[in-house]
């Protein structure tokens, strides 16, 4: 009798302790971790764009590429938030205008919202044509922004 009162008594203070405790909040990301994910998104948005033309190019049915445009879109909106001040001046191919000149990158960055929200919504609506505009305007957007506000990529190394 009397274990199963301190065992009652273990239970309800363990109880108590649980609903009373606040769970930790999570870390918030490295910067260098702000980083990696702002170049793999970079990179998945590139294959994306490549397999979108590829698609249409080779008469895919525009339908079937609703989801990577929709995926597309979905990046276009998330991607200036991975462009935090605490990653300047990290190891990117980012340039420093991205931060000097925040209007400019807003700028760019809405064009490219604006290109994904129509190339999905084209996709949606199985117009070919209206998915081909888009497609254009969003490989438009895409090379306006990395013109103005991304280092070339590094020459290949010789041999």
């Amino acid at each position: 009798m009397k274990a199963a009162r301190i065992a009652m008594a273990t239970a309800l203070a363990v109880t108590s302790w649980a609903v009373f405790a606040k769970p930790a909040a999570p870390a918030a990301p490295a910067p260098q971790d702000i980083v990696a994910a702002r170049e793999a998104g970079m990179a998945m948005s590139a294959a994306t764009l490549g397999a979108l033309k590829a698609g249409s190019a080779n008469g895919a049915p525009i339908k079937g590429l609703g989801f990577a445009a929709g995926a597309l879109d979905k990046w276009a909106k998330a991607m200036p938030a991975l462009f935090a001040p605490s990653t300047r001046g990290l190891p990117s191919r980012a340039k420093p205008e991205i931060w000097t000149d925040p209007a400019g990158f807003a700028a760019k960055a809405a064009a490219l919202a604006s290109a994904t929200k129509t190339l999905s919504a084209a996709a949606r609506a199985e117009d070919k044509d209206a998915f081909a505009t888009a497609l254009a305007s969003t490989g438009a957007a895409c090379k306006g922004c990395h013109d103005s506000f991304q280092t070339p990529p590094p020459a290949p190394k010789a041999g």
